[in-house]
């Protein structure tokens, strides 16, 4: 699978532009705030219907304009397919319809979900690492609400359901509703939370065989281990009256965790996190996103399309290899501020853009 052909109309910064894409490396070279991001954000949006930069989709929409629109035709199995994914303002409030069609054929999300695969590396995924678990679970979930309608519908629906539980506990606590009442939202929480952590465990040992079968050997010392927080009907009555307290929901993979541990560490907690080098946690990074590469092939046999923000300036000469490597099998798309990083990819399909 591959993108020959983008058109965007009315996406961020363009108001019209078209692109042409080579099967295998292409480099967008451009000063900062000529649009490079937006590009790759673009093809992202095509793939998924989502922002990989931004949760509030509105901010796609160029200026006051009343819809976005990303068009592109993909070559896939010797077959070309136009995919578009629309997003229009309503006329009548202010909310956002989404839109998606293959070859013009108007396509419901879970039917066009997973047509086009991408995966994206920005400087910014060393806090994938450092940061925040919610970060890290943002991680898993962007992997499957991009791909599996069935993830995408559970989580939203275990959201909505930890909603009303959390709601329901304030009311419980000032005599405003009765315990009974949380039956339905303990149901569907445990219900959902099970597809959502078969999803995480299922690609999180993937990952970890990844890992240990690569020729790499600092990758080859890597391991994800992942701690979930368990929710079941029994736990939720275990935990009733310190979460009536608290009036939150205390277990359940809202809370779940994980950390890539390093086995050269001779320490008890071999978490990257607490002991590893910047270069150690870069490269940890790289092989997280390598892994979700090997998982989507795996899984859909057939290759995602790799897209790349200004990941050189995040890696030493060693890793620029590396990357530089694993781009010989996928359509990949680089950006970069400089004009010179064409000499790490003499074969690449150049696109220039002016300032801003």
């Amino acid at each position: 699978m591959y993108l020959t052909d983008l058109k965007l109309q009315n996406f961020r910064s363009y108001p019209q532009e078209s692109i042409k894409l080579d099967p295998n490396v292409n480099l967008i070279v451009g000063p900062n705030g000529s649009g490079k991001t937006n590009i790759l954000e673009s093809i992202f949006f095509l793939g998924s219907g989502k922002s990989f930069r931004s949760s509030s989709l509105s901010q796609l929409i160029h200026w006051d304009q009343p819809y976005t629109s990303v068009c592109g035709q993909v070559s896939t199995n010797n077959n070309i397919v136009e995919l578009e994914a629309q997003l229009i303002k309503s006329p009548l409030k202010s909310s956002l319809n989404r839109k998606f069609l293959i070859d013009g054929v108007l396509k419901t999300r879970p039917k066009y979900l997973g047509t086009l695969k991408t995966v994206i590396f920005e400087p910014e995924d060393i806090r994938l690492i450092t940061g925040s678990p919610t970060r890290r679970r943002d991680f898993l979930d962007s992997i499957f609400t991009s791909t599996e309608w069935r993830y995408a519908q559970s989580l939203s629906q275990y959201h909505r359901a930890l909603k009303h539980r959390n709601e329901l506990l304030d009311l419980i606590r000032v005599g405003s509703a009765t315990k009974p009442e949380l039956f339905y939202w303990d149901q569907s929480l445990v219900k959902n939370a099970s597809v959502i952590e078969s999803y995480r465990q299922s690609f999180i040992r993937s990952v970890n065989q990844f890992f240990q079968n690569h020729s790499h050997s600092e990758i080859k010392s890597f391991s994800i281990v992942y701690h979930p927080s368990i929710v079941s009907v029994s736990t939720l009555e275990q935990n009733f009256q310190s979460e009536l307290s608290s009036g939150f929901t205390s277990s359940g993979p809202h809370r779940s965790d994980y950390s890539i541990n390093c086995t050269i560490f001779s320490t008890s907690d071999p978490n990257l996190a607490f002991w590893g080098s910047r270069g150690q946690q870069r490269l940890a990074v790289l092989a997280l996103r390598l892994g979700q590469i090997n998982y989507l092939e795996d899984t859909y046999q057939q290759p995602p399309i790799l897209l790349l923000d200004d990941i050189f300036s995040e890696l030493d000469p060693q890793h620029r290899y590396l990357v530089t490597e694993i781009c010989r099998k996928y359509q990949t798309i680089f950006t970069s501020a400089e004009v010179e990083t064409s000499q790490l990819l003499p074969q690449a399909n150049l696109i220039k853009l002016p300032t801003a």
